[in-house]
């Protein structure tokens, strides 16, 4: 699914509440009416012709906004919506590391602490691009003293990022932690 009117099918099946929580968290009025899924279209083509984005980039940061307000249960199933409706590496990437997002929030539940670890496992599997869930995961695995896979981390780091002072924060980390393994 990934189309703009697979993704207004999508929304029109909510319920009230969920589509206000869309609306709410990515700033899109949509209709009313969820019987006019053409209505829902027609908003989210307006919001793409003036901010671009595909389908699942729009879900994955509003999943995103909405676990920032702590709408947990609603950031999950859009999240998850977005990771579906993903066709290529860069916007699964997004969805994932949005969804970890969310669950990191919530990392005193299990759940979600696993679902944290294995969103931003699979981000950095696709090659994420920015820092937080190598630092994020970096440190969980530092905490548990799981040395060999936060160096292992930290290490995919250094190859991904193109900051310097991130690369060098995690070069120092490989250090420490090489101090830790031997």
């Amino acid at each position: 699914m990934s189309s703009w009117s697979d993704a207004a099918l999508l929304l029109a099946s909510l319920s009230d509440e969920g589509r206000d929580a869309f609306s709410r968290h990515s700033g899109i009025a949509l209709p009313d009416d969820p019987e006019d899924p053409e209505g829902i279209e027609a908003a989210l083509a307006s919001h793409a012709s003036e901010n671009g984005g595909t389908p699942a980039e729009l879900f994955a940061s509003t999943g995103a906004m909405a676990g920032a307000t702590r709408d947990t249960e609603f950031a999950v199933s859009i999240g998850e919506a977005a990771l579906e409706m993903s066709e290529t590496p860069d916007e699964r990437q997004l969805a994932h590391v949005c969804l970890a997002q969310t669950h990191f929030r919530n990392r005193k539940e299990e759940k979600h602490l696993a679902s944290f670890e294995a969103h931003c496992s699979e981000a950095i599997e696709l090659g994420a691009a920015g820092t937080f869930c190598y630092e994020r995961l970096a440190t969980l695995y530092e905490y548990r003293k799981e040395y060999g896979r936060a160096a292992e981390v930290s290490r995919r780091a250094v190859d991904a990022l193109a900051d310097g002072r991130s690369v060098e924060r995690f070069r120092g980390r490989l250090a420490r932690l090489g101090e830790k393994l031997d």
